[in-house]
């Protein structure tokens, strides 16, 4: 229908599933220089589009829908000891068994494993390769970095007293990392403000620079990760814990506040 290196181009574009406005615009540009009728070409874009983004949702929903089996399967609902069955949030059963995780399965090594096997796709690998060679290294962190927040923020609360102590273990060290004073985008707005005192336009467009060229990714991943480990403290908060569990609970927030 189109030719190698047209459908390429469109296969790389729509890798992702979805279409930018300057992804479309060489798309348009290609095709009249190869004399394709636009009309054909728009069609064609959408029903891969479409199918692009159908098999996305169902990856997604497959991935979410075997995350909550493996969790589920580890809790249970029903008591071991007893036999009883038990509401989903419950810590411990009337008869005195407590309930926890397997390892394997818990919600912080699920999300270790999402984060790892984190990759760009061919579009965003195209867009690194055709950038200015001083930019390509914070366009490459930006993208992995939007995925890693996206993956973290979106992702499950556990709901276990075991599991919400070890999430918070390992997330804190994440959301307290110390960050170079250089590499905080407060920093550079405040050295272009006096740059541009100092020196009009030149230190304006030497701030302008430097802030194009960082990606700040700790910066960004450190605040979402403090973001969620509120809410995993927000959700232990609701259970009904011991007082150990709380205690655990009240001396992560204590180091929280303390950054």
């Amino acid at each position: 229908m189109f030719s190698k290196e047209l459908e390429n181009l469109i296969q790389a574009t729509l890798e992702d599933g979805v279409l930018e406005d300057n992804e479309k615009a060489a798309l348009v540009k290609r095709a009249q220089k190869e004399g394709v009728d636009l009309d054909e070409l728009e069609i064609y874009i959408n029903s891969l589009l479409q199918r692009r983004q159908r098999e996305l949702r169902e990856k997604n929903d497959a991935l979410d829908a075997k995350f909550e089996r493996e969790k589920k399967e580890a809790f249970g609902r029903t008591c071991p000891n007893c036999g009883k069955q038990v509401p989903p949030l419950t810590l411990k059963c009337e008869c005195g068994y407590e309930f926890s995780l397997n390892k394997n399965v818990s919600s912080m090594q699920i999300l270790s494993d999402k984060l790892n096997n984190i990759t760009l796709t061919k579009s965003e690998e195209k867009e690194i390769d055709d950038a200015a060679p001083a930019e390509q290294t914070a366009k490459r962190e930006g993208f992995l970095v939007a995925k890693k927040i996206n993956i973290i923020s979106t992702f499950p609360v556990p709901n276990t007293k075991e599991d919400i102590i070890e999430f918070l273990a390992v997330s804190v060290s994440y959301a307290n990392k110390k960050i170079g004073f250089f590499d905080k985008k407060k920093t550079w707005y405040i050295i272009a403000f006096v740059l541009g005192i100092i020196i009009p336009v030149f230190g304006w467009i030497f701030g302008a620079m430097i802030l194009s060229t960082k990606s700040f990714a700790d910066e960004k991943l450190k605040d979402t990760w403090h973001q969620k480990c509120e809410q995993v403290l927000i959700k232990g908060r609701s259970l009904r814990g011991d007082s150990d569990f709380t205690q655990q609970l009240e001396y992560y927030e204590n180091l929280l506040k303390e950054e």
